[in-house]
């Protein structure tokens, strides 16, 4: 795909700036080619993957798209990225703005970038189960997958992947085409440059992006955060091995989960089996309760054990014999 950054003064006069992405389905037979009705819901998908992802962000520019003749096992477009007229050129040169054409393209894991995971990153490492994760107070959000492992990303990365909008058109355009051309083995995506490395989408990708498709997202979400410090927790039955993807603790009555432990020290003595974890133990823990409410008011809580602080193990009651009673006597 070709990018072209036309950057207009007033009075007409331009700068150009040109990227050239490549969008290609491997292993396209040349000879029998493709269905033009099958494959111009695919590019008007990508299309509007990056317009959305450009509204998203707030980004103020228009983003035209128009198609230039299709190349043997790969398509060619041209996209005509224009400031909007509330911005004059050299505020624009001066702002990110002027490089976020390309931006879009790393924020959605579609150009591979140092420091970026983009869309893309975030899906394969929650396995596209995107709703566990917390707001940070330094406008970043740890996403968790559900082996207890986190990552950090941009509130941008959190937008776009929690945008109904990104959601509807990203497994249309990057996974479907694998389902709609059998022959296809990936579909890749590639910055024209020498320094660049090729994204590339395959079967084995499929299940993580079928889950992030099928996801309930929470968009423009308010998170609230509350510590609980020394509360007494009992492990429900279960493996508690340390590389769960999850836990379920009892407190009380109630039963919590989805749980991750992010005690390292205690997860090494779980691996290592130093701890066995039974139903009946007593964990004394610091633990936050992790709440997120979105626009339309539905809430979720996942719960995090930060700290724990005393394990007590359980110990079977001493069985006394009718023996042991006439010896104390």
């Amino acid at each position: 795909m070709q990018l072209l950054g036309n950057i207009v003064k007033q009075g007409g006069e331009s700068m150009a700036s040109r990227v050239d992405l490549i969008y290609k389905l491997e292993n396209v037979d040349a000879e029998d080619g493709i269905d033009v009705f099958e494959i111009a819901p695919i590019l008007m998908q990508f299309g509007e993957l990056v317009r959305n992802a450009n509204n998203v962000l707030g980004f103020e520019q228009k983003i035209d798209i128009k198609v230039k003749p299709f190349k043997e096992g790969s398509w060619i477009t041209e996209f005509i990225l224009q400031n909007t007229p509330m911005q004059n050129l050299i505020n624009y040169l001066q702002s990110k703005q002027g490089q976020e054409l390309i931006l879009i393209l790393s924020l959605l894991g579609l150009n591979i970038k140092d420091g970026i995971k983009g869309v893309a990153g975030i899906i394969r490492f929650t396995k596209g189960l995107v709703s566990n994760f917390k707001i940070n107070k330094n406008n970043t959000v740890t996403y968790y997958n559900e082996k207890g492992e986190k990552i950090e990303v941009s509130m941008e990365e959190h937008k776009l992947v929690q945008s109904p909008l990104i959601q509807n058109n990203y497994y249309n355009c990057t996974i479907a085409p694998l389902e709609k051309f059998p022959n296809t083995t990936a579909v890749s995506f590639k910055i024209n440059k020498e320094d660049t490395h090729e994204q590339k989408f395959t079967y084995a990708d499929k299940e993580a992006f079928e889950e992030y498709a099928a996801s309930e997202l929470f968009e423009d979400v308010e998170d609230n955060v509350t510590t609980m410090n020394g509360v007494f927790v009992k492990p429900k039955r279960g493996s508690y091995s340390g590389t769960e993807k999850s836990y379920s603790f009892v407190i009380g009555e109630n039963v919590i989960w989805p749980v991750t432990i992010e005690d390292e020290d205690f997860l090494k003595s779980l691996q290592s089996g130093d701890i066995r974890l039974y139903s009946e133990d007593v964990l004394k823990v610091d633990l936050e309760i992790r709440q997120t409410k979105d626009s339309n008011n539905r809430v979720r809580a996942n719960y995090a054990i930060t700290k724990v602080n005393e394990y007590i193990k359980y110990e079977k009651p001493k069985q006394i014999s009718f023996d042991d009673v006439i010896k104390d006597d």
